[in-house]
């Protein structure tokens, strides 16, 4: 009998063992901002009325949804790509006005770092690059220009 209540209470105490690690602790998304403008007037194209937030796709080259979150009060887009692959990864920002009959297309590439953290893996984008656009890294937002 005794035996047994000093078993049970090893196992109690082996299975309330943890390392530490808390069931929300979670790493925030790898994601980028980036701000459209128009390349001659220099205009936000979502403030400008160019396109609105309905008329934004963004797909990797296989056509399938890459998540992300404009932000109104700033009309910018807060991008979450893939983290699977640490080189070569590209995606297609998609703006389609069907009433004025205005479309771009920004192709962006990028790479991923990991970094092994005590309860999870954290991903950072980096090396992004928008080949056939003009840009630049304002304020840590990518402006591009079409």
């Amino acid at each position: 009998k005794i035996l047994g209540l000093y078993l049970m209470l090893l196992s109690v105490s082996l299975v309330s063992c943890n390392d530490d690690c808390n069931e929300g602790d979670k790493a925030t998304p790898a994601s980028f901002f980036v701000e459209i403008i128009d390349e001659t007037t220099g205009e936000n194209v979502f403030e400008n009325e160019t396109y609105t937030l309905q008329q934004i796709t963004i797909q990797d080259l296989d056509e399938a949804s890459i998540p992300y979150e404009f932000i109104e009060n700033t009309n910018l887009i807060q991008i979450f790509p893939p983290v699977v692959n640490p080189t070569g990864n590209s995606f297609l920002i998609k703006l389609n006005n069907e009433t004025t009959m205005q479309m771009d297309e920004i192709n962006v590439n990028y790479d991923v770092s990991s970094k092994k953290e005590e309860c999870f893996t954290t991903f950072k984008i980096e090396n992004i690059l928008f080949p056939n656009n003009g840009s630049e890294l304002v304020e840590a937002v990518f402006v591009v220009k079409i």
